[in-house]
This record gives C-alpha cells, sequence and structure tokens, in this order.
C-alpha cells in the first residue's frame, strides 16, 4: 500500500530573535479516497524531546492506519528547546489545534479540504510528544483553555511525562557513557555550543533575548544537523535534560503529569491509551507507569477509558519500525472516531 503524500501549511507565525516573521509549518495526510465521508483530524506530536526532530518522523502505522478508519493526520512542527521552553511548545500545539478545528483558519493557510471534521479530533503523541497530548487532552496545562473543546481520546507512546526530581531522577543523574551509546564515546559539548544549540533565547519572563545571536529553530532533521541530533543524548549525559527545556527548576512542577492529573482531574474526562516498551533506557517506562496509577486514582477505571499497551522487550522508537502495527491501539481508537 502507498503511502499518503503530505500537504504542507503555515498554522502560526512568530517573531524571532532578530525581528523576522517566522512561519510554523503543519503537514496534513489525507488518506488516498474518493469518499466524501468526513475525516476525524489526529493530531500527532513528534519525537526529539522537544530538543530536535521533525514533523516529517511519522511512525509508519499512523500512516496505515489513515484509510483503514477514516483519519487525517496533522502533523505539526513546533518552537525547539532550549532556545524556548516547553511552555512556548505547549503554546504551539494548541495553536495547531485550534487551527484544526476552525475550517476558517484552514482555509486561510490553504487548507480548504471540507472532508477533515471539526467536530470531534484525536490527540496524540510519541516520546516527548505524548506529554503535550496528556498536559492539553486533559486539560492540565493553562494553554487548554484556549481549545474549543477537549479531544475524543488521548494517547500516548513511551511518553516523556515529567522531569521533577521526585519521579524522573534519572533525568539529572549523568551517564558517562551512555548505556545506548554504540561506541561508547561521550559526546562532546563544543560542537553543540559553536553552533548555539546550548543557547537559552528567552529570558526568566519568557520574553525573547534579541541579542542572543542565535535564531529559534521550529525543526532539526538529523541527517539535515548531525550536531542537534546529539542534543538529547547529550543532555542524558551530562544528566541537564530538564534544564533545557525549562526556563527554571521551579516550572517542573507546572507540567508534571502524574501529579496534575491527580490534583485536577475529579472525574474521568477524555478516554486514555498509554504504549510503552518495557526495555526502553532512553525514556524509562515509569514515565508511563506513574500516569497510569495516577488515571487510576483520578478514577480511569470504568472499561474503555484507560488503555494500557506495555510490548515487551521493546525499546524506545519500536513503532518506527516499517514492519510494525500497534494493533491493539487503533482497536481501541476506533471506537471514539
Amino acid at each position: 500500500m502507498s503511502q499518503p503524500t503530505p500537504q504542507t501549511y503555515t498554522y502560526k507565525t512568530f517573531v524571532n530573535t532578530d525581528g523576522s516573521t517566522t512561519p510554523i509549518p503543519v503537514d496534513v495526510y489525507l488518506p488516498e479516497s474518493t469518499s466524501s465521508a468526513p475525516l476525524t483530524p489526529l493530531i500527532w506530536v513528534h519525537t526529539g524531546g522537544f530538543l530536535q526532530g521533525t514533523r516529517k518522523f511519522v511512525p509508519p502505522h499512523l500512516l496505515r492506519a489513515l484509510s483503514r478508519h477514516g483519519l487525517a493526520l496533522i502533523a505539526p512542527d513546533f518552537r525547539l528547546c532550549p532556545q524556548v521552553s516547553i511552555r512556548e511548545v505547549l503554546e504551539d500545539v494548541s495553536d495547531c489545534i485550534v487551527w484544526t478545528l476552525d475550517p476558517a483558519s484552514r482555509a486561510a493557510s490553504g487548507c480548504d479540504s471540507a472532508r477533515i471534521s471539526s467536530e470531534r479530533y484525536i490527540l496524540g503523541g510519541s516520546s516527548a510528544g505524548g506529554w503535550p497530548a496528556l498536559l492539553l487532552g486533559l486539560s492540565l496545562h493553562q494553554h487548554a483553555t484556549r481549545i474549543p473543546r477537549p479531544p475524543a481520546a488521548v494517547f500516548a507512546i513511551y511518553a516523556i511525562t515529567t522531569v521533577t526530581p521526585e519521579l524522573a531522577p534519572f533525568f539529572y543523574e549523568p551517564l558517562r557513557p551512555l548505556p545506548w551509546a554504540a561506541d561508547g564515546k561521550l559526546i562532546e559539548e563544543s560542537p553543540l555550543k559553536a553552533e548555539g544549540h546550548l543557547t537559552k533565547c528567552l529570558d526568566a519572563s519568557h520574553g525573547v533575548v534579541d541579542a542572543s545571536g542565535v535564531k529559534v529553530r521550529t525543526d532539526a532533521p538529523p541527517a539535515a544537523n548531525p550536531v542537534r541530533a546529539a542534543l538529547y543524548n547529550f543532555a542524558r549525559q551530562e544528566g541537564s535534560y530538564a534544564s533545557l527545556i525549562l526556563q527554571s527548576p521551579e516550572e517542573a512542577s507546572e507540567v508534571c503529569t502524574p501529579s496534575l492529573i491527580e490534583k485536577k482531574v475529579k472525574t474521568p474526562g477524555p478516554p486514555v491509551l498509554i504504549a510503552y516498551g518495557d526495555s526502553d533506557p532512553k525514556v524509562p517506562h515509569s514515565q508511563s507507569l506513574h500516569v497510569v496509577q495516577a488515571l487510576e486514582r483520578a478514577g480511569y477505571t470504568q472499561p474503555g477509558s484507560l488503555r494500557v499497551i506495555a510490548v515487551e522487550g521493546a525499546d524506545h522508537l519500536f513503532d518506527m519500525e516499517p514492519h510494525v502495527e500497534v494493533d491493539d491501539m487503533w482497536e481501541w481508537l476506533s471506537q471514539f472516531l
């Protein structure tokens, strides 16, 4: 089966550090079908730890699911850390959701497909991308107030969900060498620093620092920038990941998914699917288990409200392999389309 070809649009712009207006693109994949039936948008947030990556790195099984389940895949880029923080990432993702649900905004960007439904949507993400899906989909963060309606379902695959020292101490522990490094060599700081990849472009109040000399990026494909591609591994090597995505350590509690669920979720909201591999060194599956436990304590105990898929022996990015299907995931999601 051939893969659908995306159309690229601009869902928002922002003023970069040099004063230029910078567009943020989104790819829209429609199934190859002549049917006029409405398509449920599935908004998917990409991998890369918020530090690197691109909307183009889509799990193949997501693309295969479009025609099977009547979906339109919406894959946005967003501003990358550490030039900005996770707060700006959440702002961008929420703006993409608003854009997706507003036919006038889509049409103004050139996306005038009447097949994309504005009545319901699925929100999901992989690795770090699962974090905004949970924070926004479950209305745990202030940026969720700008979204017109909650998703029909939320999914998070091998997700990062918190960087608090209490629940994620491994993000603060240097790993030298990285257990998953094939050659055992340390990643040098100097190339990353020389190219500005470690430079923060916001001040303590999240205002743009014009004198930073570094522009904010909205994507960083590994093949196009191999230096940037080492940034997440460098952060884990140095135990500095949290400092690269937060403006201050105090902000960790504002995005601690398990704690926010326990604090804010009084009755179950959108159904949630959590999937992970139990042999993942890059994002330990405790990140997923903390969320599952918090959801269960918040009342996600009714059949269908919470689906957990634990893949025995699976590593990070296990579903990026071309042949991999996650049948249980699609069987569960199909009931909300």
